[in-house]
């Protein structure tokens, strides 16, 4: 009776009460919009102020504020409000998961790119620590694809190569996110993608290797086969990401999760267009590729992947999708030792599931916890382990059969059974035909194959200088038993010849496209050169073919870009940044881009004027959004601006 008393204080004390200050005063919190395993986000505002002709104007800027709290070795004190931990094991294991989280945080305070929501600020409070991020209007693809089905092919291209640069990016700076699903990704109100949630991302150092505690990230459908094992992802590599942004891709074009990467051995993952006509070859291709179950055989970065699909161009648009703020935990990170059933691995929702591996292999001991749940911990772990290996091992033997031959069992053309093995002296020898030598003394088995061939040779060769059938043949005491080689059939050197014609007619073909490729480039067909080096590539994947494919799409993108430039008319001022003021030639209102052409501050402003905090745009209402140099919105509703 105790315990539920406590359970229920502590489940009351969980969030923070709407209204709440940070900072002293700083920040303050509307209210919870979500939370999972490691955190509770919270819609707040951002309580600062502009100078402007009438001097201090106070202005409130919403932002989303992320609260570290480790749900599992938590509570929070009803009195103060402070994160407390239940015991001193747990305070070590929250002491060093917090200290990474403020780490990677600053790495991404660090990190701006269009398509990666901001982080503004990281401090510690309440024992805790807290990351302040931008507040994005819109919702995630998650919602979308819930509220509207399954989305164009067209559309989802347009958000992967979005979400693909931003991964480029951090990839480039040794970090990989480990979480990518369509519910990680915010759709803004221009329609554009924005990267979310680098809760459970890791970032590799040349000097730093990392010994302690780490976590395993598990997105049902989501997650390649590595991250079922922390020793998959102790070194660095894009393919995680590159598995779960081709999943994403599935989903969003298919509505259907993707078969777990870890049952894929045993359980048929169907093609896209099998639940969507729709998909083109091309765009299935590289799903498939990029969902590879092997890390090896998926494209192994980013770049790579985008190349091989054929963005379209960039049309505007505007998202009228807004996720309602009330909270919601259907796709909170779980923690795995917390519980982990059969349930746990059914069903359509997408959480992420973690688990947590040590240094030793051990996982993570809390003493007030029971021995029964110390128990269920290690069984789960094992269990874990077990069938990722199992996995791997099925996936192995199902494609190395395919590509054995002798050893296999397998019959090939022209081939018995009971071919010599060079490295077993003591495996079955194929006779000469007529004659029942063995090494071992057992019979040799014939199949209806080698018999044929017996006759064919027995008919074509001289019968008297055989030994006799049942009779042993001479040798000489010591020596290696005389071994025949195989006979081909006629219909084998025939498949074999076919073969090799077909091959040397890919080969020219191949040829044929790079060359056509290289002639469209020159007279700067580049759609009908990226339409050459696919179908080459189709027949066979080379650097050549990828390097001309890249410098297609670069040409392609100066081509967008241009295009998208000239539907502006720019300012020339050099006071904004890397941003330029342009208005728009056909609606005549005003906004800034950035140097490809897109719009970072929405053309939608009757007038622009400086300030001395940035730059101030006149809405048809006749107040001022107030805007800094790298088109974050810092102030708006200003009757004058300074």
């Amino acid at each position: 009776m105790y315990l539920c008393a406590e359970l229920v204080v502590r489940r009351v004390y969980m969030n923070l009460p709407d209204g709440y200050f940070l900072q002293k005063k700083k920040y303050q919190l509307t209210h919870t919009i979500g939370q999972g395993g490691f955190g509770i986000t919270y819609l707040g505002v951002w309580n600062t102020e502009v100078k402007g002709g009438l001097g201090a104007m106070k202005t409130n800027v919403p932002v989303c504020i992320k609260e570290y709290f480790f749900k599992d070795y938590c509570y929070r004190d009803k009195d103060s409000y402070a994160v407390k931990v239940h015991s001193e094991t747990g305070e070590k294991l929250f002491d060093k998961f917090k200290e990474k989280l403020i780490k990677e945080a600053n790495i991404l305070s660090e990190v701006h790119h269009p398509y990666i929501v901001n982080v503004l600020e990281v401090f510690e409070e309440n024992n805790t620590a807290y990351i302040v991020m931008e507040y994005i209007k819109g919702c995630s693809l998650k919602y979308m694809l819930d509220k509207e089905g399954v989305l164009s092919e067209n559309k989802v291209l347009k958000y992967v190569h979005q979400i693909g640069n931003a991964l480029d990016f951090v990839h480039e700076k040794n970090i990989v996110h480990l979480d990518i699903k369509p519910s990680n990704i915010l759709i803004d109100k221009e329609d554009n993608a924005r990267l979310i949630d680098f809760g459970v991302s890791k970032r590799y150092d040349i000097d730093e290797q990392e010994t302690s505690t780490t976590t395993l990230t598990l997105s049902k459908g989501f997650a390649s086969i590595e991250q079922y094992d922390d020793e998959g992802t102790q070194n660095f590599s894009p393919c995680p990401d590159i598995y779960s942004l081709g999943a994403t891709m599935y989903n969003l074009l298919t509505g259907i999760i993707p078969v777990e990467s870890i049952l894929r051995a045993t359980k048929q993952m169907l093609p896209p267009s099998s639940y969507n006509s729709n998909v083109t070859q091309k765009t299935e291709n590289v799903i498939l590729k990029a969902m590879e179950v092997k890390p090896e055989d998926r494209y192994q970065v980013i770049k790579e992947m985008l190349a091989s699909l054929d963005i379209p161009p960039y049309e505007f648009a505007e998202n009228m999708l807004e996720e309602s703020k009330k909270q919601t935990e259907n796709d909170a990170t779980e923690i795995l030792n917390a519980g982990f059933s059969k349930t746990d691995r059914e069903g359509d929702d997408d959480r992420t599931i973690v688990a947590f591996s040590s240094a030793n292999g051990k996982a993570p001991e809390d003493s007030s916890h029971s021995k029964k749940k110390v128990k269920r911990r290690i069984i789960l772990s094992v269990a874990i382990l077990f069938f990722a290996f199992v996995g791997y091992a099925v996936y192995s033997y199902f494609i190395d059969i395919t590509t054995s031959q002798g050893a296999s069992g397998i019959d090939m053309p022209g081939v018995g059974r009971n071919m010599v093995n060079p490295e077993r002296p003591d495996s079955n020898l194929s006779v000469i035909p007529g004659t029942h030598e063995q090494t071992v003394g057992q019979k040799p088995e014939n199949d209806g194959r080698e018999q044929q061939v017996e006759q064919q040779q027995s008919g074509s060769e001289n019968t008297s200088s055989k030994p006799e059938a049942g009779t042993e043949q001479s040798r000489t005491p010591g020596s290696q038993p005389v071994v025949s080689p195989p006979q081909p059939s006629d219909s084998s050197v025939e498949d074999l010849q076919a073969a090799a014609e077909e091959k040397a007619r890919n080969e020219k073909e191949h040829v044929e496209l790079i060359a056509s490729a290289k002639n469209r480039m020159k007279s700067q067909d580049y759609a009908g050169a990226y339409e050459d080096l696919m179908n080459a590539l189709n027949i066979k994947t080379t650097d050549e073919a990828l390097n001309l494919m890249q410098q297609c799409r670069e040409e392609k993108e100066k081509a967008i870009i241009k295009e998208r430039l000239a539907k502006y008319v720019e300012f020339d001022t050099n006071d904004f940044g890397e941003l330029k003021i342009v208005r728009n030639r056909e609606s005549g209102l005003y906004g800034a881009i950035n140097a490809k052409g897109e719009e970072v501050i929405p053309c939608k402003y009757k007038g622009t004027d400086k300030s001395i905090n940035g730059r101030a745009f006149l809405r048809e209402d006749n107040l001022y959004d107030l805007y800094d140099s790298k088109g974050e919105l810092r102030a708006h509703d200003l009757r004058t601006v300074d």
